[in-house]
């Protein structure tokens, strides 16, 4: 049986609008694999959204626009890197769950996008 791309195990062919929040440019590969007619423009609503946090700051600002923009129904993916402190990076996937469930919003899945990044779904609970 086929690997599955990593756009398949974030789900994104159960989407009907995808958004990109804090990308950075450097996430080429993923952004790669989403269908591009289904991309909706900043400030649109989402029921598939990946938000990269790169720091704590990024997580604190970026995650209540998603969530705003989040569609009924929909999954907010937080993208963040493996590593930590080690990585350059001052959060991880319990510090993401924390701050979301001060949100609404619940951790549902993680899923590795490459050998750097992680990401963690979340859904309103």
């Amino acid at each position: 049986m086929p690997e599955k791309t990593v756009a398949e195990k974030m789900y994104v062919k159960n989407a009907k609008a995808l958004a990109v929040l804090n990308d950075g440019g450097e996430h080429a590969a993923l952004l790669a694999q989403l269908p591009a007619e289904r991309r909706v423009s900043e400030g649109e609503n989402a029921d598939w959204i990946v938000l990269f946090a790169r720091s704590r700051a990024e997580l604190e600002q970026f995650l209540p626009a998603a969530q705003a923009r989040l569609a009924p129904g929909g999954a907010v993916w937080v993208a963040y890197r493996k590593g930590g402190i080690k990585a350059g990076s001052d959060i991880h996937r319990d510090d993401i769950r924390s701050f979301a469930q001060t949100m609404g919003l619940d951790s549902v899945a993680m899923v590795a996008i490459d050998a750097d990044w992680s990401a963690l779904r979340l859904k309103q609970v």
